[in-house]
């Protein structure tokens, strides 16, 4: 044997050996959802600590200032769900081929699944900028809140395919069980973030005093650095999954496939984005105040989220790759198991936002009327973080088994026939007023766990091929 047969035989080998070690298909299963969900946790506390740390410089600002903001985030988000179903189908076709150990089929996906972020995201952004004035007054913005929010929006958008391609190509790594990886990115990119907001806000230093945009700058360089570092990371041959220099054409079929399983993810974040802009809009008919407490009690509820959101993608990443192994029961009990973990924190949280309430509102603005507000907001949608919690879990481990369309449609009957006319009917039609916006809120996120429990317990999602 040639020694260049012994070296290949040696890495092969070498290989073998850490697919094993990090394989998610046998063991216990306790042990796997935690080594996925610890550094999938931390990934989305990092984002949530940005957030955090957003709304308090932003907040230096003024009330405006944070209104704007939050009309603009909205939007923001709304635009980039229309392209972040794309990491759900990418996830799902990676994760299968990993659990059947398809290396090469995997890396091959795993490009597929850039090349559509990076046009998707390229096209929305454009869309974007065109409709960012028209859809903030659409939305009520006075003329203040509208000239930061038009400015800050046509940052954020041009910038957007930096988010894209961190958010989807963190959801491959995720889906090839590269969980470290994923949070090594973001470390970087909202670690870079948090330190250029002030000095890009307030001018500190060398820097000059962007006001709001400063605020979009930081989001759009710290993503850009996170994306470079991905690429990287893919070329370097470190994870699971890569990208090959001789193998970069667009494989169409492939697309479709991806595209197929991520439209129905697509719709359902879609419309969850787009329920939350008529819920901001019937909160902007109180006022800017108004408007500035709810964001600010959203971005608070945001830090009990966030760590169910990392269960729920060790939940996409344990069902997806245990299918590919052919093992559907131990793919339905990780699920449920993660689902029991994540109802058990929010509970935790729900107890701490409902005492707590106005004070941690205040924190970030201590306007009376905002604190009020705001501080009523959480004591009355915290006790349905509970089952929503659930929802948030098999509504991924859905998207692991590359089975889209169930999410699409319990979102579609939770938010849009539950939480828009009900929030609205409760707020104009009753003595409720405002209040009648939390308490509809409230009312759909306990349908929304329901109904997730009910369609993940029927198992049709264990027959989905992808």
């Amino acid at each position: 044997m040639t020694d260049t047969e012994l070296s290949l035989q040696k890495h092969r080998t070498a290989e073998q050996r850490l697919a094993e070690k990090r394989d998610l298909t046998t063991g216990n299963i306790h042990r796997n959802i935690w080594t996925l969900a610890v550094p999938m946790i931390l990934e989305m506390a990092t984002l949530s600590v940005t957030q955090i740390v957003d709304t308090y410089w932003v907040g230096k600002l003024g009330s405006a200032a944070l209104a704007a903001v939050t009309i603009s985030m909205t939007l923001r988000w709304v635009i980039n769900s229309l392209s972040n179903g794309l990491g759900i189908g990418g996830m799902a076709v990676v994760a299968r081929r990993i659990g059947a150990r398809d290396r090469a089929q995997a890396d091959h996906a795993t490009w597929q699944a850039i090349l559509l972020a990076a046009f998707v995201s390229l096209v929305l952004g454009a869309v974007g900028i065109l409709l960012a004035e028209p859809a903030l007054r659409v939305l009520g913005a006075d003329a203040e809140v509208l000239a930061m929010g038009v400015s800050f929006l046509r940052i954020v958008f041009g910038g957007l395919f930096t988010l894209v391609l961190v958010f989807v190509i963190n959801s491959l790594l995720r889906g090839a069980g590269e969980a470290g990886l994923a949070l090594a990115v973001l470390v970087l990119s909202q670690g870079l973030t948090v330190v250029l907001e002030p000095l890009l806000i307030f001018g500190w230093g060398p820097f000059p005093a962007l006001g709001v945009d400063g605020s979009a700058w930081a989001g759009v360089l710290g993503f850009g650095a996170g994306a470079l570092f991905q690429i990287a990371i893919l070329l370097s041959g470190r994870a699971r999954i890569a990208i090959h220099l001789h193998n970069l054409w667009p494989d169409l079929p492939l697309m479709w496939r991806i595209v197929k399983i991520a439209l129905p993810s697509t719709i359902q974040m879609t419309l969850r984005s787009t329920s939350r802009l008529i819920i901001l809009a019937i909160v902007g008919l109180y006022g800017t105040l108004a408007m500035a407490g709810f964001g600010v009690a959203n971005r608070i509820l945001l830090v009990a989220l966030i760590p169910g959101f990392g269960l729920g993608n060790a939940a996409a990443t344990l069902v997806g790759q245990n299918l590919g192994a052919v093992q559907p029961q131990r793919a339905e009990r990780s699920a449920w198991w993660v689902t029991a973990y994540n109802a058990s924190m929010l509970a935790a949280f729900a107890v701490v936002f409902f005492t707590f309430a106005r004070p941690l509102v205040a924190f970030f603005d201590p306007t009376p009327e905002v604190a009020d507000l705001g501080a009523e907001y959480l004591r009355i949608v915290a006790p349905s973080l509970i089952l929503s919690a659930v929802g948030v879990v098999l509504a991924r481990a859905f998207d692991g088994a590359g089975n889209t369309v169930p999410a699409m449609f319990v979102n579609l009957l939770t938010l849009w026939g539950m939480e828009a006319p009900l929030s609205y009917g409760l707020a104009q039609g009753t003595a409720l007023g405002i209040t009648g916006v939390w308490v509809g809120r409230a009312l759909a996120n306990l349908a929304n766990g329901l109904l997730f429990a009910f369609w993940f317990r029927l198992g049709r999602w264990k027959r989905k091929e992808v």
